[in-house]
């Protein structure tokens, strides 16, 4: 529900002024995040007691989902758990990358309204989580 969201947000540490969700979607053109609140959820998430699970659910560059086909001819190959996300003209990448010492940075990458090729678009998000994990 609106208000168990609200809640978990809430204790994440996410200003309410800084989402709209508008479905459980994720699709509705309504539905408005920024990358420092993905970041913030994302934080708190590698964080709490649950966070083996979580990581557990997210793709992993060069293995599988669906960044299978990314990042595997590179370092990031094994070391960037991400989920994507594509809509028309809209590109995103969100998740953890880990660096060689062992720790764990989040990021969130969100592209819309782009008129070149999503290959485009991901070829950079890739170079992005390429540097991240030097």
């Amino acid at each position: 529900s609106d208000l168990e969201l609200r809640t978990f947000l809430g204790e994440a540490g996410v200003d309410p002024g800084s989402w709209n969700i508008n479905d459980g979607s994720g699709l509705a053109r309504l539905n408005l995040v920024t990358p420092s609140t993905v970041v913030k959820l994302l934080r708190f998430m590698i964080a709490s007691p649950t966070h083996e699970a979580w990581l557990s659910l997210l793709p992993v560059a060069g293995r599988d989902g669906t960044l299978s086909a990314r990042l595997g001819d590179s370092p990031a190959a094994g070391r960037v758990y991400a989920k994507t996300g594509t809509v028309s003209h809209v590109s995103a990448l969100s998740g953890y990358a880990k660096r060689p010492d062992g720790s764990w940075i989040a990021f969130s990458i969100l592209a819309n309204n782009y008129n070149g090729p999503a290959s485009e678009i991901r070829g950079v998000m890739d170079s992005i989580c390429a540097l991240l994990v030097e």
